[in-house]
Order: C-alpha cells, then sequence, then structure tokens
C-alpha cells in the first residue's frame, strides 16, 4: 500500500521552477525580478514562462469584463512583433512605449505600491501551471503593464535565439485565441501555451483578426 501511494506521490510530483514579481513604485517605477530555483535552459524556460503570464493576464482581464483591454494588448503586442523581428529575420530591441512608467531597481526599504507576483511549476507529465496573485485596483491598466514590463526585461536581457521565439510564439497565441473568440476559459491558460510553442496550424479562416 505504502508503494503505491509513494508511486502516486511520485506521479503527481510538481517543481516550483521559479517566481516572477513585477513590483510598482512611487514615480511610475516598475521593477521586474525573476528568481530561478531550477532550470536546465533559462532562456527557453523564460519563454515558457511568458506565455503562460500573457494568457492568465487575458484570463483575468476577460473574468473582469475587460475583454476590450485584452483585445487591446493583443493588437499592440502585434506591433511589437514588427518591432522586434525585422523582415529579413534580424532582431532589434525597442524599448517598449509604455507611457510614464520605467523600469528600474526596487528601491532599498521601501513598499511597493502594487505587486504582481507568478509562480511557474512543471508537473510530472510535462506539462506547466502558473499560480497567479495580483494586486487590486486599476486592473484595465495594471494587469497589461505588469506584462508589459516582463516583456520590455526580455527584450532586453533574453539571448536573441529565445528572444525570436517568444516573439514568434505570442503571435501562434493570438492565432489561439482568435480562433476560439474568447480568453476566460481555463483550459486555454495551458493549452493556448502548448499551441504557441508547437506547430499545428489553423486555417487562415478560421483564426479571423476581425471576429
Amino acid at each position: 500500500m505504502l508503494k503505491r501511494l509513494f508511486s502516486k506521490f511520485a506521479r503527481e510530483r510538481v517543481i516550483h521552477k521559479s517566481t516572477m514579481r513585477v513590483d510598482f513604485f512611487a514615480k511610475d517605477l516598475a521593477a521586474p525580478q525573476t528568481l530561478w530555483y531550477q532550470s536546465q535552459d533559462m532562456g527557453s524556460d523564460i519563454v515558457i514562462l511568458a506565455l503562460h503570464f500573457y494568457a492568465r493576464i487575458l484570463f483575468e482581464l476577460a473574468e473582469l469584463n475587460e475583454t476590450r483591454v485584452a483585445k487591446e494588448l493583443m493588437s499592440f503586442l502585434d506591433k511589437v512583433h514588427d518591432l522586434v523581428l525585422t523582415e529579413d529575420g534580424a532582431v532589434k530591441r525597442p524599448q517598449l512605449p509604455l507611457g510614464a512608467v520605467h523600469l528600474g531597481q526596487a528601491p532599498n526599504q521601501e513598499p511597493p505600491l502594487r505587486t504582481y507576483q507568478a509562480d511557474f511549476y512543471q508537473i510530472q507529465d510535462g506539462s506547466f501551471r502558473l499560480d497567479f496573485k495580483a494586486s487590486l485596483g486599476k486592473e484595465g491598466f495594471y494587469l497589461p503593464a505588469a506584462f508589459l514590463v516582463f516583456l520590455q526585461s526580455c527584450i532586453n536581457d533574453l539571448p536573441e535565439d529565445d528572444l525570436k521565439q517568444l516573439i514568434a510564439a505570442l503571435s501562434r497565441l493570438h492565432i489561439y485565441y482568435r480562433y476560439r473568440k474568447d480568453f476566460w476559459d481555463s483550459s486555454a491558460l495551458s493549452g493556448g501555451p502548448a499551441f504557441a510553442l508547437g506547430d499545428e496550424e489553423i486555417a487562415a479562416d478560421a483564426a479571423n483578426p476581425g471576429d
């Protein structure tokens, strides 16, 4: 009996890979940081983390009846694709237009005004899970801002090949959502990133961006 219990535990074991936080401070300062506990390929893991974080942001916006904001965020990221990846395949590292928000180091001994945290796990079967904690208030601004701040840190620091993969995968994630025509089905939190990282194709007429 004990053997069966331990076997079941081993199958369901999860690995806490990282904790990602975006803290907002006074004077429009945003401080992103990611703590890694286990990773064999950090660049690839950051791409997977970013996709799951983005899917969760879209889900949270939809749950809060901010679907319009979610669509605006998608439209903005479509433009980011063209800012980062040129037609000849070269990679640029632009500064995203974040309004008054700017990235920097967290001030010593000053508590953040808002915190957005994602704990990232890998499950034994190879799938992933993201647990999300967020401050309340002005979600239509701070939820997308939290992702864009994290994305800017990826643009600044990711190796070129990983940045290419991330930007291309974000575009594929948009195809997935435009095919589904919603953001709020919880299965999309894992199904969307899995599609974005795969090679499955959706017919162009089924993924019409105008729908």
